[in-house]
This record gives C-alpha cells, sequence and structure tokens, in this order.
C-alpha cells in the first residue's frame, strides 16, 4: 500500500467521529405545535339561502334557520333546523304532455315544502386557508347526523308529513368570534317506502355566535377555570 493511501485511509478515520457528532447535533428533537382554536362557538343561530336542485319537475328556493348548541370545540347539537321551499316548475312536465302525451302519475307532483330537523354537528377538523397567498381566514370542516320530519305533497294538493333523515357536510369560514359565514351539504333521506328517496340540498348562510347563558365557554376562552 502506498503512503499516499495510507495517509488518506488516516484521515477518513480521524474525520468520521467528527461527522456522526455534527449529525447528531443536527438531528435534535422535532417539536410540533398545534394552535389552539382561536374562536369557541356558543349559542349559533343560523340564517341562510339554499336550493333543492336534484328534481328533474321542480327547483326549490329555500330559505332557511337553525339554533345550535355547542357542547365542546368538538361536538355540538343542532337542536332546531327549519326550511320553507318556494318551488319553481321545471319545463319536464309540460314536455312530457306536449311531446308525448302522458302526465306522471307518481312523482312529478311531490315536491318538499316544509322540513325540520335536529341534529347530531360533529366538528374534528380546523385549520386556517391562505387567500391568494395575501391572508388567512379561520376555517372549521364539521358533520352532521340527524332525524327530522317534511311535508312532501302536490303543488295544489294536501302535502303529508314524513321521515327524512338528515346526512351532511359543511365549511364554516370565520370573519370574528361573533359572525362566519357556512356552506353546507345536505342530503335529505325521506322514507316514503321502505326504500328512501333523496334530496340534496346546497346552502349558504350567516351565523351569529353568542356566548349569553354559555359563562363556561366564556372562561374557557380567556384561558381561566370555571
Amino acid at each position: 500500500m502506498s503512503r499516499a493511501s495510507v495517509t488518506a485511509f488516516c484521515l477518513v478515520l480521524a474525520l468520521a467521529p467528527a461527522a456522526r457528532a455534527e449529525d447528531a447535533v443536527g438531528e435534535g428533537p422535532r417539536v410540533f405545535s398545534i394552535q389552539p382554536r382561536p374562536y369557541k362557538l356558543g349559542h349559533e343561530f343560523q340564517l341562510g339561502l339554499g336550493v333543492l336542485p336534484m328534481d328533474a319537475f321542480y327547483v326549490g328556493a329555500v330559505i332557511t334557520a337553525s339554533y345550535t348548541y355547542h357542547f365542546t370545540d368538538f361536538w355540538g347539537w343542532e337542536i332546531a333546523g327549519a326550511g320553507y321551499s318556494k318551488n319553481f316548475n321545471t319545463s319536464l312536465r309540460g314536455d312530457l304532455h306536449k311531446d308525448y302525451g302522458v302526465v306522471p302519475v307518481q312523482g312529478g307532483g311531490d315536491r318538499i315544502q316544509y322540513f325540520g330537523t335536529t341534529s347530531l354537528v360533529i366538528k374534528p377538523f380546523f385549520g386556517k386557508l391562505a387567500i391568494f397567498n395575501d391572508g388567512l381566514v379561520t376555517s372549521e370542516t364539521f358533520f352532521v347526523l340527524g332525524l327530522g320530519a317534511l311535508e312532501m305533497g302536490p303543488p295544489a294538493g294536501r302535502a303529508d308529513p314524513r321521515l327524512v333523515v338528515d346526512l351532511g357536510l359543511g365549511l364554516r369560514l370565520w370573519s370574528s368570534e361573533t359572525l362566519s359565514m357556512r356552506v353546507d351539504v345536505r342530503d335529505y333521506l325521506i322514507f316514503v317506502s321502505a326504500l328512501p328517496q333523496q334530496a340534496l340540498f346546497l346552502s349558504v348562510s350567516v351565523a351569529f355566535n353568542f356566548h349569553l347563558w354559555a359563562p363556561e365557554q366564556k372562561a374557557r376562552q380567556a384561558g381561566a377555570t370555571p
């Protein structure tokens, strides 16, 4: 072995411990930080506008309102949610009569007029969204599961009450502790028979949050023990 090879081998042995020590220092413990939710919900009053878009024979323009009590950051109870639908005919019924001389006798006439539900609200996701890399907005994603009833019937006939199961999800964007905007997508399973019908409901609403009757929420927000 040449003298140059021996010298190089000795240098590698001498520098190896220093390199390992440098790596150990650089691989210090990684620290993750999760920011507490800056906004705490207590008593929420919601007012919104929506649409029932999926029926081929009509489109419903809906005004909706609800009251929700939030027990914790992660779950709440939408104690009462209600809506009224102003329905507008599509051209399908007239087209069927004009082109084929037929009028639908099953479906095609029944439409949602009023509905009311009570739902469990689960809120597992919270974060911040960047808007055009120019600002941040606080957001929350939530899921709902509930039961209720709705009135459904022909435009000029008597509407009958029917059982409905309410499934959905929503996105909340906060403007302040008191004010937020919600986008909701709900799927109503309407039990007319053993096989339920489905009605998709989309809405945009404004929500107002208060702690008037929830001192425990105020104390938690302030970082104190109630």
